[in-house]
């Protein structure tokens, strides 16, 4: 008769650690979903030139400067935005606001100094920082999606201060114009 109850109480244990697992992976699974379409999102506007051929606030032409325009660039530990990004954001937030469909992700990157959590809030912080003056200047919150790679996405694989500092940054791409 005992035997009979272990047997059972093993099985419900079984059950319930087989779906507490399940779920976990499903749960895994979306994420991982997200950062995949946030990726492709990504790979896609870079090498499709999306919004390249629109050179809003770039009088002089080229694509390269509109690109560069979308990178802003960060001190060591800080998401305070630089005054030399400001008036690159503000062009950007004419361009958004004037335009209510079009949609952009603020990618929010660290160097790989500190530990992964710590680099993700950081990534967060310079995205919001990004975004807040975006939403200052007058762009719709709907348009804008925040996500922080921390240090999962580096700019260059270098270990020095200066590949360091172009790993902090925070990057504005278009995902719809």
């Amino acid at each position: 008769m005992k035997l009979k109850k272990w047997i059972q109480i093993i099985l419900v244990s079984s059950s319930v650690i087989t779906l507490a697992a399940c779920s976990s992976k499903h749960k895994n699974a979306a994420d991982n979903a997200a950062i995949n379409d946030a990726n492709n999102a990504y790979v896609g506007a870079q090498s499709s030139g999306l919004g390249e051929e629109s050179r809003f606030g770039d009088q002089a032409g080229g694509g390269q400067r509109a690109s560069a325009e979308r990178v802003y660039y960060f001190d060591f530990d800080s998401d305070v935005v630089r005054e030399e990004y400001k008036p690159a954001i503000d062009r950007n937030a004419d361009y958004l606001a004037s335009h209510a469909s079009a949609k952009i992700m603020v990618e929010g990157h660290t160097d790989p100094r500190g530990s992964r959590e710590y680099n993700i809030g950081l990534g967060e912080r310079r995205a919001k920082a990004v975004a807040e003056i975006l939403t200052a200047r007058g762009v719709n919150p709907a348009q804008i999606r925040i996500v922080s790679y921390g240090a999962e996405k580096l700019a260059t694989p270098g270990r020095t201060e200066q590949d360091f500092q172009l790993d902090r940054r925070a990057v504005l791409v278009y995902l719809q114009r």
